[in-house]
């Protein structure tokens, strides 16, 4: 009746391991399966997931250059010396900053900050600021989520007399910069354990270090609200190091001591009394934050964290949000034109890649556009926006298609590219963007999968309807907090639909009510769906499992991703016992009542006598097959149904016609 949007991929899974799992770690066998999911199945991984303590920090020292980068600090700090924090416009970068500001600070050092301008000087460190920071007398400069790469700059820094500290979390190069000294856990010969640290997982983990050296543990435990924000928006895997981050700020950001941090959370719309969540991180703060890097001066976010007044909080707060209703106008005009271009000019059908560009479009927002296009049309797309000549801008993928081999294969186009499997950034001629377009399909062409382009859900397991409960939700969230690496679990549950209506002010939403526990289930933006569903279909739903209240009661309800909605023919066929009940609850209800009833109630006395739950088109069947085989005769006016019984004839049923066809069409 109606298919499913999606390839539902059901995620393989070993029984034997998971019994394993369940049994020596003493939870849930629907707990070891989320486990077995994530990949998470060592002892030790698995006892650190579920019990995300400081005591399991790794120790920072761990981290090849982090000696002599402490040493250097310190120093500093012992000659009065001027330390520059140089950190990135993005979030990461601006919690990265902050944090090392207000620890340092807090510890006594001259210590400032430098975010470059995104529009004026672009990503990374440049050698304009480092020859403006050597005229502001700086001794020392210490980068956050930045400088990897950065073999040229360095090289100014040493000839201006500026020592330099890189510490990051990117992929290195080939070349590594010859700075005092480099942190990146993704150097080949760096012994640390965890190599998915945010920039500013890397950033706490100097100021751990640092803290063991001075004897100040205690004072930077408060900094993970700060740092937690940094590592959702940076989108890291929540496991280890990252989940013991994020599981004790979600627990302390309602009452954050952070003045920025809670302004910033009230101008979003939430209260503290809200549980925090990867997603009030990631869609309300993180793009407050970004806004302020993506349309002007990144450097208000941190002054945002690291003001003290409350009122001054509220006025960057306020800002910052201004700045993001800017951008988000922005984006959805960018967006606007882009699906325009691509529903005038381009064959969606004969075009795997999609290529837009204009010279009406400002930088800082077309990443995000390119994300939107890709996820409305489900193929890769470029977003470049023209000036000078110039076509810049970003690359997003779907899953099991590596933007970056098909941009890399057209690199003799390119001034310059850079990226990976699912993102990736570029610059070319303007004269060459046709050539490119048309490249990349012939690329997606040779080494595309058939059903690349369709999207595909990933399911944990297939839940008992019986499992759609408060008692369940609540034995598997010990796994949260959710985010990238640890998904919220994907269910699939097989049903019935009862009701089916549209709801919303312009009634593009989905409601449906589900078994016989009438189990709410909401889909966004799938109203439409409400016109091919009915009472009595049989269904099998995909989504997450959440808890609704509504005036002091709690109950479960399914978040539907996707719906595939059937009539099941098998529930239709009758078997031998379904004959017996209804003819003997024609027999009783003829002694009683007479010999008129409707099909509604004939359903309802056979499950409250039989304690089966009967579908009324088998009792239909059935009534059909009495009549062909003349155990019985009646006449139907709608459901009501006017009957007289042969009580006295024996019959064979594999002599019914109509038996014999329900049983071939199931």
């Amino acid at each position: 009746m109606l298919g499913p949007k999606y390839i539902w991929n059901e995620r393989e899974q070993d029984d034997v391991i998971i019994k394993g799992l369940s049994q020596k770690h003493n939870i849930s066998l629907i707990t070891a399966k989320l486990l077995y999911n994530r990949k998470i199945l060592e002892d030790h991984e698995v006892s650190l997931f579920l019990n995300p303590t400081f005591e399991n920090f790794h120790d920072p020292y761990l981290l090849k250059g982090m000696e002599k980068a402490v040493n250097r600090i310190i120093k500093a700090k012992e000659k009065s010396e001027k330390l520059v924090i140089y950190g990135d416009y993005d979030v990461d970068g601006i919690t990265s900053t902050s944090i090392l500001v207000m620890f340092l600070g807090e510890c006594g050092f001259n210590v400032d900050y430098y975010i470059p301008n995104r529009l004026e000087e672009g990503y990374g460190i440049n050698t304009g600021a480092i020859e403006k920071l050597k005229e502001q007398e700086t001794d020392l400069i210490v980068t956050v989520d930045t400088g990897i790469t950065a073999v040229d700059q360095v090289e100014v820094c040493k000839e201006l007399g500026v020592d330099i500290i890189i510490t990051d979390h990117h992929e290195p190069q080939e070349v590594i910069p010859k700075a005092l000294s480099v942190i990146d856990p993704k150097q080949e010969d760096c012994p640390y354990p965890f190599k998915e640290l945010a920039g500013v997982g890397v950033a706490f983990k100097l100021m751990q270090a640092l803290s063991i050296a001075m004897d100040c543990v205690d004072i930077i435990w408060k900094y993970l609200d700060i740092v937690a924000v940094g590592t959702v928006a940076d989108i890291v895997p929540l496991v280890n190091e990252n989940r013991i981050i994020v599981k004790h700020a979600f627990q302390t950001i309602p009452n954050t001591w952070n003045t920025g941090l809670k302004n910033l959370l009230e101008v979003t719309g939430y209260q503290s009394d809200q549980e925090i969540s990867s997603g009030i991180i990631g869609f309300r703060v993180a793009p407050r934050l970004n806004a302020a890097g993506r349309l002007g001066d990144a450097a208000r976010g941190v002054r945002l964290f690291t003001c003290t007044d409350d009122a001054e909080a509220l006025v960057i707060a306020k800002e910052l949000n201004e700045e993001n209703l800017k951008r988000q106008a922005l984006e959805q005009q960018i967006y606007d034109e882009a699906v325009a271009i691509i529903e005038n000019s381009i064959n969606i059908d004969e075009n795997k890649i999609l290529v837009v560009a204009s010279e009406e479009w400002h930088h800082g927002v077309i990443g995000i556009v390119a994300s939107r296009i890709t996820e409305k049309y489900y193929r890769p797309s470029i977003i470049l926006c023209v000036e000078d000549g110039v076509a810049s801008g970003s690359a997003r993928s779907v899953e099991g298609f590596s933007i970056f081999d098909a941009v890399y294969s057209c690199n003799d186009l390119m001034d310059k590219f850079g990226g990976h499997e699912m993102a990736a950034g570029m610059s070319l001629d303007v004269s060459k963007v046709a050539e490119l377009q048309k490249r990349l399909n012939t690329f997606a062409e040779e080494n595309m999968q058939k059903d690349t382009l369709v999207p595909k859900l990933k399911l944990d397991a297939h839940l008992p309807e019986k499992d759609v409960s408060l008692e369940f939700i609540n034995q598997i969230d010990v796994l949260r907090p959710y985010g990238m690496g640890n998904p919220e679990p994907m269910f699939c549950i097989e049903t019935k639909i009862n009701d089916a209506r549209a709801i919303g002010k312009e009634r593009n939403h989905l409601k449906l009510s589900l078994g016989y526990n009438n189990v709410d289930a909401i889909g966004f933006g799938i109203g439409e769906y409400s016109s091919s569903l009915f009472a009595n279909l049989s269904c099998k739903v995909v989504g997450k499992l959440d808890r609704n209240e509504w005036k002091g009661v709690v109950k479960p309800q399914i978040l539907l991703r996707d719906i595939h909605a059937y009539e099941d023919n098998s529930e239709q066929v009758p078997e031998r016992k379904d004959f017996a009940m209804i003819y003997k609850s024609l027999v009783n209800y003829k002694r009683i009542y007479g010999n008129t009833i409707t099909i509604e109630v004939l359903k309802d006395h056979i499950d409250q006598q039989y304690g089966e739950q009967i579908h009324l088109n088998k009792i239909k069947n059935c009534l059909a097959i009495f009549k062909e085989l003349e155990l019985m005769s009646y006449e139907m006016r709608g459901t009501i149904v006017e009957f007289s019984l042969f009580t006295n004839k024996k019959v064979d049923l594999e002599q019914s016609e109509i038996y014999q066809q329900l049983k071939k069409s199931v």
